[in-house]
């Protein structure tokens, strides 16, 4: 079968889906973000919002071993679900800082941000969505 025909959409809803305790933080809640494109607290805010953005990601997961690799794939397509529903919820709650930035404001960043990723990934141990 073609990918085109077996793929799998996964909508995300970063107001409304179920996020682990762990990985919540206030700051990055739509339903209290309070900027002028929020609160989201409509069940429909996808129909009532405006604009809204919707994103594509192609995720495509491949597991070559038969006998788990159902299990893998779940679970692996588990964690880029949780992944982008918290990436996205964190770049919608904080669009006020770098919305009006300029492409030099936005290298500028890049750059701060890489040297200081550096610097962690040199001195501190892992971080991230590890934990299950």
């Amino acid at each position: 079968a073609s990918k085109l025909a077996i793929r799998e959409v996964v909508p995300i809803d970063i107001a409304n889906d179920a996020i682990k305790s762990g990985d919540y933080n206030v700051d990055y809640d739509p339903k209290k973000y309070n900027y002028p494109r929020g609160p989201l607290i409509d069940a429909d805010w996808k129909d009532t919002v405006d604009p809204v953005m919707t994103c594509y990601k192609l995720v495509e997961i491949d597991f070559i071993w038969r006998l788990i690799g159902g299990k893998v794939e779940r679970f692996i397509g588990d964690v880029e679900k949780r992944l982008f529903t918290n990436f996205h919820r964190q770049l919608f709650c904080t669009h006020f800082t770098w919305g009006d930035m300029t492409m030099a404001d936005i290298r500028a960043l890049e750059a701060e941000t890489k040297a200081e990723l550096d610097t962690q990934r040199e001195t501190a141990g892992l971080k991230g969505t590890a934990e299950m």
